[in-house]
């Protein structure tokens, strides 16, 4: 109807589990009370690696992203790897801006996000450049 405003619903981690397991069959999940864990391997490209991820969700939180395997790692020593919080979670979102809310299916944001990142994450180790844009988050934030 027109002139209505409707209240979207957060979604909780068996509806989130549920939508895993429809769009992305590949995955292992586990609920636990309020607390979602789904675990999966990612390959961005044919011809990129293959990344064992790690995905934790609770109810109302956003949620936290893990590379398990094989490791991120840095080009040199002193140089963070761009938008993460720390060298194996990878920032997506940039919390608090809206791009993430609790109504959205982590199967159809979080994990094509996550390939994506892997994509220019995999382009920045050639060229030393991060070409996917984004604002990136202070070493000592969180996206929880």
């Amino acid at each position: 109807m027109v002139g209505r405003y409707y209240r979207l619903e957060k979604l909780g981690p068996r509806e989130q589990a549920a939508w895993m397991r429809a769009i992305h069959p590949g995955f292992l999940w586990r609920v636990s009370g309020g607390y979602v864990v789904c675990r999966g391997m990612i390959q961005p490209t044919p011809l990129s690696h293959r990344y064992q991820v790690r995905v934790e969700y609770q109810y109302g939180r956003n949620p936290t992203v893990w590379v398990e395997t094989p490791r991120l790692r840095r080009r040199q020593t002193a140089q963070r790897i761009p938008h993460t919080y720390s060298d194996n979670e990878p920032c997506l979102f940039y919390p608090g801006a809206g791009e993430w809310r609790s109504d959205k299916k982590i199967a159809l944001t979080i994990i094509p996000w996550l390939a994506t990142w892997l994509f220019y994450y995999e382009l920045w180790l050639t060229t030393d450049e991060w070409k996917g844009g984004g604002i990136h988050p202070p070493a000592s934030s969180s996206c929880k």
